[in-house]
């Protein structure tokens, strides 16, 4: 799988470098070194019996999903028109963070029997029950409250109209498949034919006219 990763990476950057002039492959390797920095995190926690604060986790989940890195090398595939936009996208915008926050709140929401199974560390739900002394139902509260939030933020964003639309919808669509993948349980690792169902009814199933 390293294999795989590091020779579409480098394929992709060469790509990108012949046909715009931009070195991405530093910013490839960067996403992949906050990836493991996070998961390293988590690591600590789980070994070390810890149970991280509410804020704690929420700064380190929303590098731990992934989704960033997914975005930036989204971004370089669809490079014709925005890779030059992508950096200020980084820097300067919350449609990134706010994306992969939505990412990562939806898939907390919807895997915490699962991930207490098999003896995960907690997640923002149980941090915050735990550290606010609050039932289960108002941190699951709080915590669609941020999801809602960000969905303002992203909304702003757009609204700004600062970034092209190819890497708004990129954003927008992240977090809005999260979502959906979501919304009644873990839609990926236990799915109970929800996911499925959706998928096969939106490509397959003829929509009766």
């Amino acid at each position: 799988m390293f294999s795989a990763i590091l020779d579409f990476t480098n394929e992709l950057a060469q790509q990108t470098l012949k046909d715009h002039g931009l070195d991405v492959l530093p910013y490839i390797q960067e996403q992949w070194a906050i990836l493991c920095r996070a998961h390293i995190t988590e690591a600590r926690w789980f070994y070390g019996g810890q149970i991280p604060t509410f804020d704690e986790y929420i700064k380190n989940a929303w590098n731990s999903i992934g989704s960033l890195g997914g975005l930036v090398l989204v971004c370089f595939v669809e490079a014709d028109s925005i890779v030059h936009q992508f950096p200020n996208c980084l820097k300067d915008s919350q449609l990134f963070y706010r994306s992969s926050l939505i990412t990562r709140l939806s898939n907390d929401l919807g895997t915490p029997k699962a991930e207490m199974e098999r003896k995960d560390i907690p997640k923002e739900v149980q941090s915050y029950t735990i550290e606010k002394g609050v039932s289960e139902e108002k941190a699951r509260n709080h915590v669609k409250e941020l999801i809602s939030n960000s969905w303002k933020k992203i909304n702003e964003e757009i609204l700004d109209s600062r970034f092209c639309r190819v890497i708004v919808n990129l954003s927008k669509n992240m977090a809005r498949t999260a979502q959906c993948i979501y919304q009644h349980g873990d839609g990926v690792g236990t799915s109970t034919g929800v996911t499925e169902d959706c998928i096969v009814s939106s490509i397959l199933r003829p929509i009766p006219i």
